[in-house]
């Protein structure tokens, strides 16, 4: 019950946070911030726990970044862009799937050299 509990919590807050997101930013490029930030901080916390054999907390993982990252929104776009413009769906896919894995890749060595 209380990692039900963590991740709710943690849901509210990082929805909260993709939406103060949405609304300082330009649609386009909302998801160009919160995916790569989310992918970063997801992949520093799993270089953590290989540090330390713990787990990262629900609370952050499934809670916070579950909800502050989207993939949803991010494939709807996708599809939008393959209806009239497929060269660029073809580069915003790719580009948005390299830079997150990119940017967890990072998160992941700079959370390992934290020791």
């Amino acid at each position: 019950m209380k990692e039900f509990l963590l991740v709710g919590i943690g849901g509210m807050l990082g929805a909260l946070l993709r939406y103060s997101v949405m609304l300082t930013t330009p649609d386009t490029l909302v998801l160009w911030i919160v995916n790569p930030i989310g992918s970063f901080v997801l992949g520093w916390l799993a270089g953590r726990a290989a540090i330390t054999g713990k787990p990262a907390s629900v609370l952050w993982t499934t809670g916070v970044l579950g909800s502050f990252t989207t993939f949803s929104t991010f494939s709807a776009e996708w599809l939008d862009l393959m209806q009239n413009h497929f060269v660029l769906a073809m580069a915003y896919g790719l580009g948005m799937t390299l830079t997150c894995f990119v940017t967890a890749a990072l998160g992941y060595k700079f959370g390992c050299a934290c020791k």
